[in-house]
């Protein structure tokens, strides 16, 4: 018997046999793996360990069409730094059944490097349909152990985020046996002096200034190339999360020297040591050694500045003339 087709449009049981495919994140083929990444002219023969190695680590779909990933495909990922290409994210709730705050990186919870806090709950309130910053992305998801990760899997598989594949850590943190992020109190946060960052900043290094103070502070007089990025929002969405992360990533790449101008310097420093917390050092093309000296807080603010100042006049003369309307 013929199938109708229907003038300018797809053939309704091949496209529905399509749709039904794509929505089980089965373990891809070589080829459909290396499209998943953005390669560099040097990461060919890395990419192509690393889709090797999914195909032969990962376990098979499951029902519900989550991918099982076993921990040594996990461990080989994070050693060859293929892993960065991947957005991890650890599902464990952020408190203990008996209502006590366990995720928190100053309760040195064992944490995989590079993952994302996102439990359930926070997926549900934060990701609404497609979701821009997940769009051909790879998932993995950590939970304290399988169940927990796969009831997660399950609700992310209803949604139309976008994500291209998603994985599920076989035995969760559990089992795990491999890398761990380092405890945050052994993160160390250097400052720099005012002459220093001239002398950085003539030597034709990549600096990137970052101005943490109010905006009235800012306006009233900054250093020429700085730019204004008020404090940290306390509890930022997952977005917000993942674009940081890629924010990170690409002043990595760039090889950015970060220093950060704050009014508070005790504040200042606790704020260093969580950037360079999530920051990680396989990001950067030199490695670990350039990563620990790429981060600095401004030793006394603009009060100790001795380089050129600039003054937005047009902002000043607006906040005068609406507290003059007041």
């Amino acid at each position: 018997m013929r199938r109708t087709r229907f003038p300018g449009r797809k053939d309704p049981i091949v496209y529905m046999n399509i749709k039904i495919r794509r929505q089980k994140t089965e373990v891809r083929s070589q080829t459909s793996c290396l499209r998943s990444l953005k390669p560099t002219a040097t990461h060919y023969s890395l990419l192509i360990a690393h889709c090797f190695m999914f195909l032969l680590l990962a376990d098979n779909v499951n029902a519900a069409g989550c991918t099982l990933l076993e921990p040594e495909a996990l461990k080989k990922a994070i050693e060859n730094k293929s892993i960065y290409e991947m957005i991890i994210f650890d599902v464990r709730p952020r408190y203990t059944p008996d209502s006590k705050r366990r995720f928190d990186i100053e309760t040195n919870m064992k944490r995989i490097p590079s993952s994302l806090w996102a439990p359930r709950e926070k997926i549900e309130l934060d990701l609404v349909g497609k979701v821009e910053e997940l769009i051909d992305k790879n998932v993995i998801l950590v939970g304290e152990n399988t169940e927990s990760a796969e009831s997660v899997c399950r609700f992310m598989m209803k949604k139309d985020y976008g994500i291209r594949n998603i994985y599920v850590l076989k035995g969760g943190m559990e089992k795990w046996d491999g890398p761990v992020k380092e405890d945050i109190t052994k993160v160390e946060c250097e400052m720099i002096t005012s002459r220093e960052l001239m002398n950085m900043m003539k030597s034709g290094k990549n600096v990137e200034i970052i101005d943490k103070r109010s905006d009235d502070e800012y306006h009233e007089g900054h250093i020429p190339s700085a730019v204004l990025q008020p404090g940290e929002i306390r509890q930022p969405s997952l977005k917000y999360l993942i674009r940081k992360r890629e924010w990170r990533i690409k002043r990595a790449r760039e090889n950015a020297t970060i220093v950060y101008v704050y009014e508070n310097e005790v504040q200042a420093m606790l704020d260093c040591k969580y950037e360079k917390y999530f920051t990680h050092p396989a990001w950067y093309p030199h490695g670990e050694e350039i990563a620990k000296k790429n981060i600095y807080v401004l030793r006394g603010g603009m009060r100790v500045w001795e380089g050129e100042v600039k003054r937005d006049y047009l902002e000043i003369l607006k906040k005068r003339v609406k507290e003059r309307l007041k």
